[in-house]
């Protein structure tokens, strides 16, 4: 079995969707001059590891160290904050890996340059490469394959001769398809030498599609094209117009929620109206109409400056927010804990049997078998003795 048969990526929607948003909206502020052309266009994919298998669920851009000129650097202290942000949103959801967009899914020196960063504080982080020509309709270095992603797996890093680093040595070099690609590591506990280096080899894995209810009805949304468009649907003001058929499901639930606020909003205008002609003389005093009103207003909650019960509602929801996601974060770190020791055991335990001495069964029935029971009769008779003379005497 090869090696890019060991491990899985599941790549879900909206992982595709942010990168495809990314690529859109950065090339189109450049087009129209905004910005200044990027040298990479990366970001974060956050998501589950589960032995072999990665499943991303999310991503978020990246930006880079401008000051950098020699080689891409990525700002860390960007990429620490946002990461800590989405944390709290999704804490089920770690670190797995980031993305980089290329034209080509063939990896190039300044993309393993910024892998190497990565791995300096996640050795298994998985690098996702996103071909944007493929993306957008033209024809990709490999036909056969209709997503436009190429997903690498760091493995752990091995000593390796120190010309196999050579093919991301310089930038302007191209990536030679077919060839063994290794990073270099950052951890190196043994001596260096002018031969060899720990390196991290990039195999390339299994990717798979996979999306839950939301993803399903946010693609759609966004696949479905209409000759109205979903903005101006949006701003309608002459209440409900006409649904064509490739509408998306989410335009129409939004514009049907858009009309009944707005007939609501005309309703209370006009109760409002009624009530301060009432009260300044202008209309007539109707009792049903006023209870109506009032009996609809005492079913409201209404929230005044400086609510004391309301602060402290709100003050218990959030401590109970962050201890569901501390004890999330604590159940996690306690059974990747298991995991370990449960492997570690497994490994001592085969280690033990693979190398332990072989003892015969007759050498071990003498040593442990009628031996010590002969030399256990022989301490009990001697006790007996000594108490005996003790109790004589």
């Amino acid at each position: 079995m090869s090696l890019q048969m060991l491990s899985t990526a599941v790549v879900h929607p909206l992982v595709l969707l942010n990168i495809s948003e990314h690529t859109t909206r950065t090339l189109a502020q450049v087009k129209r001059g905004k910005i200044t052309a990027p040298q990479y266009m990366c970001g974060a994919v956050l998501g589950r590891q589960v032995e072999t298998k990665f499943e991303a669920f999310l991503s978020f851009e990246l930006k880079l160290n401008e000051a950098s000129t020699e080689r891409p650097e990525f700002d860390l202290e960007h990429f620490t904050a946002r990461l800590e942000q989405l944390k709290i949103i999704f804490p089920s959801y770690d670190f797995i890996g980031w993305y980089a967009v290329s034209t080509s899914r063939q990896l190039t020196p300044g993309i393993a340059q910024l892998h190497e960063q990565i791995i300096a504080s996640h050795a298994s982080a998985i690098l996702m490469v996103f071909d944007a020509a493929l993306a957008d309709g033209a024809a990709g270095t490999d036909g056969n394959c209709s997503l436009p992603i190429h997903v690498y797996e760091t493995l752990a890093p091995v000593r390796v001769e120190r010309t196999k680093l050579k093919w991301y040595g310089e930038v302007a070099r191209a990536a030679q398809p077919g060839v063994e690609h290794f990073v270099a590591s950052a951890v190196d506990h043994s001596i260096p030498t002018e031969t060899t280096v720990w390196a991290s080899r990039l195999v390339p894995v299994q990717v798979t599609l996979d999306s839950g209810e939301a993803e399903r009805v946010a693609v759609e949304h966004v696949a479905n094209v209409s000759r109205q468009t979903n903005s101006e649907m949006l701003n309608s003001t002459s209440g409900a117009k006409e649904v064509v058929a490739d509408t998306s499901r989410m335009a129409v639930f939004l514009s049907g929620q858009r009309n009944a606020l707005e007939m609501l909003a005309k309703d209370i205008a006009v109760l409002k109206t009624y009530v301060g002609d009432v009260i300044h003389g202008r209309a007539e005093f109707d009792a049903d109409v006023v209870q109506r009103v009032q009996r609809v207003l005492s079913n409201r909650p209404v929230v005044q400056n400086n609510d004391s019960i309301f602060s402290l509602a709100m003050s218990q929801e959030e401590t109970n927010f962050q201890l569901a996601a501390y004890l999330a974060g604590i159940t996690d770190v306690a059974a990747a804990v298991r995991d370990v020791s449960l492997r570690a055991n497994s490994a001592l335990s085969y280690a033990r049997s693979k190398h332990a001495t072989y003892v015969s069964p007759s050498q071990g029935e003498g040593m442990f078998g009628m031996g010590g029971m002969m030399a256990g009769f022989g301490h009990g008779r001697m006790g007996r003795h000594r108490g005996f003379g003790s109790s004589f005497r």
